[in-house]
């Protein structure tokens, strides 16, 4: 009978040499392996000075940047009101849910058109996260984009760019609540991010810090060599395996395994933030002491918490339910005002903190009514003409900014594809990370992480940050 055919360790499968390295690691297939889950940020963060390869930079002080991706189609161009390139209102809007061209008109963040008498939930939901105060410290710019409805091939993805360019936590460099490459229902594009720490509840979040703050310090060197010995020799299945355990328990199975067994001292000298130690803070978000552990806003809250404080760099959180084109409004107004309160609620969370503040709001595809001339029309279907929100909150002052719109919409009801990001959400991405690094007074940035994916002509059309 025939011996069984051991199993060899991965780099050597792949055909590369021992990996030392987080470069190492990266091009011997190893992290790839566990992207989407605590192992490579917290082996980098172990390797010390090596792990600051290209690929994860030195954190610097930089605008803290969210994105919040609506999963399912939002109706985003039907609560921003999306104006021609004079902008003036287009023809009609009556696939848009809106009717005529007499769209009532509420102007937000500076002069940017929202639906006013109450039609615009979005708008409704950041008036009740946010005080009046904070909305008139922010800033707000729409980009007109089409998209792919119901996928998750949109490269609306800005966060490699951001920690490419120096947005990296002290202790987690990004993070995601969605299993995926990116953290969020969006596809990377032009700059690919490290894998994110997929945060699925607070518990997983309060771990990672935990572990990921003391690991590079507390380790001896014979026990630092140990564990990259070990990460090193790992196979195809024990990397697949160790890729499936939660923060805290890919931890302690593999410093147990490098024989190192003071991980419960580690965890317990971490410094870790909470955000409800924060009184006013918490009172954002409504958590407590007694929230549990699985709660939806005490998981947001503490995502920005980190972020915006410098624990952790940039954030992606996807929100679920936004294809909701059942024939009526109901739907999609219930979901636009939760995603107008989560935004909100971050930007009184930047208040509160004192701390500058990007959000990036997008959507795969949108939806369209049946020609009406009714403003609350039903929602029939999945139409890829939409928009991307940008807002931007200054502690200091709202940030003045050239225009509110990025594009036009056509009198086709649709974002005008001769524009340079018209029908491109990685465009739109390379734009918003343009505006970015215009805010952060660092075009430097752009020049070094987008290269040439836009022309000086294009940067020009697209930034509207002063």
């Amino acid at each position: 009978m025939a011996k069984d055919k051991k199993e060899i360790p991965f780099w050597a499968a792949t055909g590369h040499k021992k990996p030392v390295t987080r470069r190492d690691f990266l091009s011997a297939g190893i992290i790839p392996f566990a992207a989407n889950v605590f192992v490579p940020n917290w082996v980098s963060l172990m390797l010390g000075n090596n792990a600051q390869a290209a690929d994860c930079p030195v954190p610097a002080s930089l605008i803290p940047m969210v994105t919040v991706s609506l999963s399912g189609g939002a109706a985003m161009a039907a609560n921003y009101v999306p104006q021609n390139a004079a902008r003036q209102p287009i023809a009609t809007y009556s696939k848009l849910g809106l009717g005529n061209n007499q769209v009532p008109i509420e102007r937000a963040f500076g002069n940017s058109p929202w639906a006013g008498n109450g039609i615009s939930k979005f708008l409704a939901g950041i008036k009740a996260g946010a005080n009046a105060t904070t909305m008139a410290k922010t800033a707000f710019i729409g980009f007109c984009v089409d998209s792919q409805n119901d996928t998750n091939q949109n490269k609306f993805d800005v966060s490699g760019a951001v920690t490419k360019a120096g947005l990296v936590g002290a202790n987690i460099p990004n993070m995601g609540n969605r299993n995926t490459r990116t953290g969020m229902n969006q596809a990377a594009g032009f700059a690919p991010p490290p894998a994110p720490l997929v945060v699925k509840n607070y518990s997983s979040l309060l771990t990672s810090i935990g572990y990921s703050a003391s690991i590079g310090t507390a380790l001896n060197a014979s026990q630092k060599n140990s564990l990259v010995k070990l990460m090193s020799n790992l196979t195809e299945s024990q990397t697949r395996k160790i890729a499936s355990l939660d923060g805290g328990s890919t931890v302690k199975t593999v410093l147990d395994c490098a024989g190192i067994k003071n991980v419960d001292v580690l965890a317990a000298g971490a410094s870790v933030v909470d955000p409800r130690s924060n009184t006013t803070f918490a009172n954002v978000w409504g958590i407590n002491a007694n929230t549990a552990n699985t709660n939806r806003e005490l998981l947001f809250g503490s995502m920005l918490y980190n972020t915006l404080l410098g624990q952790a760099g940039a954030a992606n959180i996807e929100l679920g339910g936004y294809d909701y084109h059942d024939g009526t409004r109901t739907s999609g107004d219930r979901r636009d005002l939760d995603a107008g309160t989560e935004v909100g609620r971050m930007l009184q969370s930047a208040a509160v903190l004192g701390k500058p503040l990007m959000i990036m709001v997008v959507s795969d595809g949108s939806v369209y009514s049946d020609a009406s001339e009714a403003r609350d029309a039903g929602w029939a279907g999945d139409r890829g003409h939409g928009v991307a929100y940008l807002f931007y909150f200054d502690p200091k002052g709202r940030p003045a900014v050239s225009d509110y719109q990025v594009g036009q919409f056509n009198d086709n009801q649709a974002s005008d594809p001769k524009f340079v990001t018209g029908s491109n959400p990685e465009l739109v991405a390379a734009a918003v990370f343009a505006n970015w690094c215009q805010a952060n007074k660092r075009m430097d940035l752009f020049d070094k992480v987008g290269g040439r994916i836009l022309d000086t002509s294009q940067l020009a059309q697209v930034i509207k940050v002063a």
